[in-house]
């Protein structure tokens, strides 16, 4: 694999290749732990957990948008499936997979939020992102990422990781987390608890009442006058059923 060695990161691509061979694998014991069927690796890079899943795992689906590192890893782990392709284009498959990626910073909510909605989101799902994120979605400061999150999964930062285990070194710290789906919403209309909550922070300092108004929404009285940031998932839920 020396041609491994002289791919360049892509700065436009947001590239980060991780370097620390011993934190890999405390990576994916963790992963490995949930006993998945399948894995579905998302921007791959050049391979550094897909070597190790590639030799623990019964199926494998390995994503990346690079044409050169997806080559690479087609010649490298042939007997994985590699597609070529943004996954923000990629069409899911229900394999009862599990998903994780070392994600790009820049596209890692758009990437997350394509995998919570979906029906193949079935198992706990790992990636690593960028750490001030991390505790957006851990939602202790209610927040509209946070608030959207808990509509679909449970969620936990399993670790963060310094900036040196990264080629080229990013500025900011990392995490690696864990989302777990739920059913706890299954009967509520999922996009219009989302449009809810979006709107509730249209003017994060502006209560309810006044965010809400243009809109049709029964609010009860006893949340009229808090803001977006002191409601929790259950209060919007009863916003919606009350409406």
């Amino acid at each position: 694999m020396g041609f491994q060695n002289r791919i360049e990161p892509k700065r436009s691509l947001g590239q980060n290749f991780f370097i620390n061979d011993n934190l890999i694998r405390k990576i994916i014991d963790e992963v490995l732990k949930s006993l998945p069927e399948h894995i579905t690796e998302v921007g791959a890079g050049k391979g550094a957990f897909t070597k190790v899943f590639y030799e623990t795992t019964v199926g494998l689906t390995v994503i990346e948008k690079d044409f050169v590192l997806a080559q690479f890893l087609q010649n490298n782990f042939k007997e994985a499936e590699t597609y070529n392709i943004d996954f923000l284009d990629f069409p899911l498959q229900d394999k009862n997979t599990t998903y994780f990626g070392s994600l790009p910073f820049n596209v890692a909510d758009e990437i997350i939020k394509k995998i919570l909605i979906s029906d193949t989101f079935k198992n706990p799902a790992f990636f690593i992102i960028q750490k001030e994120v991390a505790e957006k979605y851990l939602n202790r400061k209610k927040n509209p990422l946070g608030l959207i999150r808990e509509v679909y999964a449970d969620f936990e930062i399993i670790m963060d990781i310094k900036p040196g285990n990264f080629l080229p070194r990013p500025k900011v710290t990392s995490s690696f987390v864990k989302f777990i789906p739920h059913n706890r919403y299954q009967d509520i209309d999922k996009n219009a608890l989302e449009g809810l909550i979006v709107r509730s922070f249209g003017m994060p300092r502006k209560t309810i009442k006044n965010n809400l108004k243009p809109y049709s929404y029964k609010i009860p009285e006893s949340l009229l006058l808090k803001r977006g940031a002191e409601l929790s998932i259950e209060d919007f839920v009863s916003i919606l059923e009350f409406s």
